[in-house]
């Protein structure tokens, strides 16, 4: 039976049989002398304890509360002898780069390198990275919706901060043994010696240069004045980066939101005003380019300047020393992209580089009669999307994309006044391609349909393209000539195509109009809307 102590180390209570103890105090004896010259041998000796209590605890368990002499003698394998690093220390041998340095590693954030919080230092620690890449990164994140922001908060509460040398080496995977612990204090001492030492210098020279500072009165005054200049000068500076910051953060998050679309489209009462560069880019050349493609090359020929704009902001601002090859690395990018913008213009125009043309007259079986009735065909498929709230814009044109992603364009309907007493109607079809026979394919895969009966016109709400293609300039112009004094009356439905100002539907929502001197107009007394010379006006008889 073995006598058993109750000894308290590293702030954790132990119950240790004697001769464990014995051994155990040997050690920690060995290791007070060994340090006890060195600079800060308090705190070397409080990390060691701590470390010793730490590896001892993971040895306890329901079964065993006692600490054997087994147990000390591992932690003395584990943490080292001082007399071994005297052996290493007169035979040359370098410590900071042993035979099997890598010891447990776990997250801490650094406060030695902190700017914030130490956790972008932290992590740079644990992977043995440059922490101005990390903190890029989490600027990126920042960019991308706020994320990055969060995210820092979220570690900055979960991962502890590294108080000790113990967890300082584990935050960089190193053993905590004696030999890392005595050489991360010498490490820590002699930094802290050097900030004492830069302190001082600078106070030195300050009071030498206020000693310097008894001239002559005008001396004196014009001394002051350069500082007050050189203080202005820094205000300036620091003025001229919040800007640029303001300025290249505010222009880097809109030109992230529409290139990514994460807005979306912006709807005025009526009608879309702004379409998201990846629906414009998927309607437009999503046949051909990749739409990512076309968002990363905008990214780097627009975005690059503005994030360098935001990145010499906050160096005026927080004066920190530029990233190493950062603004050459930009600059090359910069030009890559400038290159693949090029050639993509070049691919966009060879796809509208060919057009083709189709002119068709309408034939009317009455052309002398009074009144033109223009109606919709009841069983055009597009009827359905009449009262649809959002149009995609394309210059002119409106469009539609339909949930079988079918697109689904707006014509245009053109009223002028006929040159003779008959109604005419002309009807001419466009579109695009890479060559003439792409172009005519185009064309002839557009479906629109007009016909004519007595004196009626029917048309079909939309152009419709084939499933899953792309725009290529198909159109439809439909002119209507009307002769002076005449009438054309629209069917109520067209009051639910919003069409473009070709078409005068007017604010009393009247659907009968009569070409008079001034252009279509509606009834004598009410409001009309009258077009001329491709210009539409809403007037009042009288004006």
């Amino acid at each position: 039976m073995k006598k058993t102590l109750t000894i308290n180390l590293g702030g954790i209570i132990f119950h240790i049989d004697e001769d464990a103890y014995q051994a155990l105090n040997l050690y920690l004896e060995n290791l007070n002398k060994h340090f006890k010259k060195e600079e800060g041998f308090l705190d070397i000796l409080n990390d060691i304890e701590s470390r010793i209590a730490e590896i001892l605890n993971e040895k306890r368990s329901e079964t065993k509360q006692v600490i054997t002499s087994e147990d000390v003698a591992e932690v003395i394998a584990i943490m080292g002898q001082p007399v071994e690093m005297d052996q290493d220390a007169s035979q040359g041998t370098r410590q900071d780069e042993p035979a099997n340095d890598k010891g447990e590693k776990r997250f801490f954030r650094n406060p030695d390198e902190k700017i914030i919080a130490g956790v972008c230092s932290g992590i740079a620690a644990y992977f043995h990275l440059d922490p101005v890449w990390v903190r890029l990164i989490f600027l990126l994140f920042v960019f991308a919706g706020g994320s990055g922001f969060l995210l820092y908060l979220v570690l900055w509460v979960v991962i502890p901060e590294a108080v000790t040398t113990s967890d300082r080496l584990i935050m960089r995977g190193k053993k905590i043994n004696i030999s890392n612990i005595e050489k991360s204090m010498k490490e820590e001492v002699s930094e802290l010696r050097s900030r004492i030492g830069t302190i001082a210098s600078e106070s030195a020279a300050t009071i030498k240069r206020a000693g310097a500072g008894s001239g002559s009165f005008f001396e004196v005054i014009g001394k002051n004045i350069v500082e007050i200049l050189k203080i202005a000068g820094r205000g300036l500076v620091i003025l001229s980066g919040i800007i640029l910051i303001l300025v290249g953060f505010g222009l880097l998050l809109v030109l992230l939101a529409y290139t990514l679309g994460w807005t979306g489209g912006i709807y005025s009462e009526t009608e879309i005003s702004a379409l998201d560069f990846p629906t414009l880019s998927r309607i437009l050349l999503g046949c051909n380019i990749p739409v990512v493609y076309l968002q990363v090359i905008l990214l780097m020929v627009v975005g690059i300047p503005l994030f360098m704009l935001f990145y010499n902001g906050l160096r005026m601002v927080f004066r920190f020393d530029r990233i190493k090859h950062l603004g050459l690395t930009m600059f090359n990018i910069w030009i890559v992209g400038l290159f693949f913008l090029a050639w993509s213009g070049l691919r966009i125009y060879n796809l509208y580089k060919y057009n083709d043309e189709k002119q068709i007259e309408i034939t009317l079986e009455n052309p002398s009669a009074d009144t033109l009735m223009v109606s919709l065909f009841p069983d055009d498929p597009g009827l359905k999307y009449l009262r649809n709230d959002q149009y995609n814009l394309l210059g002119d044109w409106k469009t539609i994309i339909t949930e079988d992603r079918e697109l689904y364009v707006l014509p245009k309907i053109r009223i002028e006044e006929s040159n003779d007493s008959l109604f005419s109607i002309s009807q001419v079809s466009m579109a695009r391609g890479r060559s003439r026979i792409e172009a005519h394919q185009h064309l002839t895969g557009m479906r629109f349909q007009s016909a004519t009966s007595g004196q009626s016109l029917k048309i079909s709400p939309f152009i419709r393209l084939p499933k899953e293609e792309c725009w290529r300039g198909q159109i439809v112009d439909l002119v209507i000539r009307v002769p002076k004094g005449k009438f054309i009356h629209f069917d109520p439905e067209f009051q639910d195509l919003r069409l473009y100002w070709y078409y005068p539907m007017n604010a009393s929502k009247e659907s009968t109009f009569q070409m008079g001197d001034n252009g279509i107009e509606v009834t004598p007394g009410k409001n009309y809307i009258k077009v001329k010379g491709g210009t539409t006006s809403i007037i009042t008889t009288g004006d």
